[in-house]
């Protein structure tokens, strides 16, 4: 097949260059063809003679060449090029800046909200980091007490309709039992609790118990190690039975930039949690933002606020 294959070709290239050049010595359009099958002609040759079977492969070539040439010639402008541009910045040239073109954007990454104008102390206070399924993810919840003393784990036993996952704390040791400082979880908040010596923490959560209720609600230093303020949550099993909410307010005895929030207790049974609020009471006109931040923003004087969408759809 490659013999037939070249000796095709060959007699294309004998016929067309018989046509083109007839003193080159070619009497006949039908010349005797050797076998070159075990010629050494290159992969270029045989290219080229399968071009040029036809009248119309010379013109692709022809083509080709003059394609290329125009396309290295346009390079050759391009890179040659020398461009001049004329910027007149006097002061009768300029216009004048509208006031309402200055505003400010927001959106809801890198703690901008949670951990940065909005006032909640408690980092993933619903329990709701890991979704709505369960097991989910409490981060940056830790346990306070080994296995040996309290099991903690999520369920979906929430009263938020919305969001039904809550914290199921069983707790395996009695007053004799657990350690002094009792077990239960913490919460180091947004790279931790700054807790100022004087000011007034509002404290919000929901609970429920399988039994009577004893839990201590603390502002602590991050190893707990200084008790900043503390209060203790007393009920009967018919007063926590079904999710109760509870309100109280902490007033800070010292200050720590570093400080958690702790919820210990020392009495067996199993204690649910959820949405689980600490708040400095001194927010933005009562609204539950940072003062000093929302200052700040308002000193800028914007005259608009754009809210991101998604995929930049506002």
């Amino acid at each position: 097949m490659r013999g037939r294959y070249l000796r095709l070709l060959l007699h294309s290239e004998i016929r067309i260059r018989s046509r083109l050049h007839p003193g080159l010595g070619f009497e006949s359009s039908e010349p005797k063809v050797r076998y070159f099958a075990q010629s050494q002609r290159s992969v270029y040759k045989e290219i080229m003679i399968g071009l040029q079977r036809t009248t119309s492969g010379v013109l692709f070539c022809a083509l080709f060449l003059i394609s290329a040439y125009c396309q290295i010639f346009a390079y050759d402008l391009e890179v040659n090029q020398t461009a001049f541009l004329k910027i007149d910045a006097s002061p009768q040239s300029g216009r004048k800046i509208p006031d309402h073109l200055f505003g400010i954007f927001f959106e809801e990454i890198n703690h901008a909200g949670a951990g940065g104008i909005w006032a909640e102390l408690v980092s993933n206070r619903g329990f709701e980091a890991g979704g709505p399924n369960t097991p989910s993810n409490i981060d940056p919840w830790g346990i306070i007490g080994n296995e040996t003393f309290i099991n903690v784990l999520t369920d979906r036993s929430s009263c938020f309709n919305r969001n039904k996952v809550a914290l199921r704390m069983e707790v395996l040791c009695d007053p004799v039992g657990c350690p002094d400082s009792g077990v239960g979880v913490y919460n180091p908040g947004y790279w931790g609790m700054n807790i100022e010596q004087g000011k007034t923490y509002k404290v919000v959560l929901h609970v429920m118990s399988s039994g009577s209720l004893n839990l201590s609600v603390s502002l602590t230093s991050s190893d707990g190690m200084q008790t900043l303020a503390s209060n203790n949550i007393i009920a009967s099993a018919s007063q926590v039975s079904n999710w109760t909410k509870i309100e109280f307010q902490l007033e800070s005895k010292g200050t720590n930039s570093n400080s958690r929030l702790q919820l210990t207790t020392n009495h067996k049974g199993v204690i649910w949690l959820d949405q689980v609020s600490v708040m400095p009471t001194d927010t933005y006109k009562g609204h539950d933002f940072r003062k000093e931040l929302i200052s700040m923003i308002e000193g800028i004087q914007p005259r608009f606020i754009r809210f991101s969408g998604i995929d930049g759809k506002a």
